[in-house]
């Protein structure tokens, strides 16, 4: 007998899949499988659900047809039973300056912002306390940007030091909590609360001896027994300042916990782990995967995301790391990335309308070779049988001699 799978609104069996015309689709309805492979279409993820009548008119611009989970009786039956329910509300916003002319704003407000974490975690090092005004004052000054522009921030957020991990780390984690709150539609509150919680984080890695803070290669299990004691540590510094909100404290010291009980330092399970918690912990780990440090070299933004994917339901919360998928995309600006062709280049700018087709700059030739740079607007092969420009895979930043941070520093910009 096969196995039933019970999802949101509808109980299936499983394996069982329906073609469907894309005129036939509905909103509520899972798709599965596509009548010709992912990667040559814009969805990020390999089955999603349709939410909108937008993602119905995205899927007929690349499909004739695709399979759908369930079949189209269960899905309508579904579809009725859900019309009385209450859809939650969210702010949209929108881009209210180009990247142009955030560029130089963002810049300011990341070097700010760079200074003040590498202060304050010089201050937790030497048993001072935290100007927390002060940090507030800079995280709001990134939230403004990120409100007018998110792109323009963390595009300057590709320059960092590897010999200055926890600092840079901590700041981009902030940077990215407060991306990823404005995707999410939070309040300008809520994302000022995330920048500050995503900043404050691993303040207790400065109570943690250099020997295994700054170790080259991997810890012993004592030496990891050592590591883990940082959030307590943070608990206990952010604690100290009484007028500090209990939530930065909380992030500081669950951002380790997972929802099914095998994190740290408590082991406790998803009743115990706060919304903002978790989207911290989502973006925690995204930055620590990606990132260069002395000992690693870091992995590509698409690994990162299909670890997160993997793990979530089980240690990431399901519907955040969907969402955080969504945010991020398939090729973010700075990503390195490979195509059919041979030759590498560089994500200068995301296209939203198809996501697997943005604007590089080319950097080298088939052989891996430098070559003269050009830019290559991969869009104009949408409807191309030419598939050499397609992308054929992310590669870790550094890859054959590519270092996105030298290239900014070159003078390089999102467009």
């Amino acid at each position: 007998m096969k196995k039933k799978i019970v999802r949101p609104g509808r109980t299936i069996t499983e394996n069982t899949k329906t073609l469907v015309p894309v005129s036939g689709l509905k909103i509520g309805m899972y798709v599965c499988e596509l009548d010709r492979p992912w990667l040559e279409t814009p969805f990020i993820l390999q089955g999603f659900k349709i939410t909108s009548l937008d993602e119905i008119e995205t899927i007929s611009e690349h499909c004739e047809f695709v399979y759908i989970e369930g079949t189209v009786h269960e899905w309508l039956a579904a579809q009725e039973r859900n019309t009385t329910s209450s859809t939650s509300t969210r702010q949209i916003y929108q881009n209210t300056s180009s990247n142009k002319e955030e560029y130089g704003r963002a810049s300011t407000a990341h070097e700010s912002a760079r200074k003040l974490t590498r202060s304050f975690m010089d201050d937790v090092r030497l048993g001072n306390s935290i100007n927390i005004t002060e940090v507030k004052k800079t995280v709001s000054e990134c939230v403004s940007s990120i409100l007018r522009n998110p792109d323009a921030m963390m595009w300057i957020a590709k320059i960092r030091k590897k010999d200055d991990y926890t600092a840079e780390h901590s700041l981009n984690v902030g940077l990215l909590a407060i991306t990823f709150g404005r995707h999410l539609g939070a309040s300008e509150e809520e994302l000022n609360k995330l920048g500050l919680a995503g900043m404050l984080h691993d303040v207790g890695k400065m109570r943690i001896p250099d020997a295994v803070l700054n170790k080259e290669g991997k810890l012993t299990p004592e030496e990891f027994n050592i590591m883990k004691q940082h959030a307590r540590y943070g608990r206990d510094v952010l604690m100290a300042d009484k007028n500090l909100d209990h939530f930065v404290v909380d992030v500081a010291y669950a951002h380790h916990e997972a929802l099914d009980g095998s994190g740290y330092p408590r082991n406790i399970k998803a009743s115990g782990i706060s919304d903002f918690t978790r989207m911290i912990t989502i973006c925690d780990v995204y930055d620590a995967i990606t990132s260069y440090r002395v000992y690693k070299d870091g992995q590509s933004s698409l690994v990162a995301l299909k670890i997160l994917y993997q793990n979530k339901g089980t240690k990431f919360d399901d519907r955040l790391v969907t969402e955080f998928i969504s945010c991020i995309g398939l090729y973010p600006p700075g990503s390195v990335v490979e195509l059919n062709s041979g030759q590498v280049g560089i994500v200068i700018s995301t296209n939203y309308r198809n996501r697997h087709l943005p604007k590089i700059l080319v950097v080298r030739d088939e052989n891996k070779m430098p070559q003269a740079e050009k830019v290559i607007n991969l869009e104009r092969f949408a409807k191309s049988e030419d598939k050499q420009h397609l992308i054929k895979t992310v590669l870790p930043n550094g890859v054959h001699g590519i270092r996105i941070e030298q290239f900014i520093k070159k003078g390089l910009t999102i467009e």
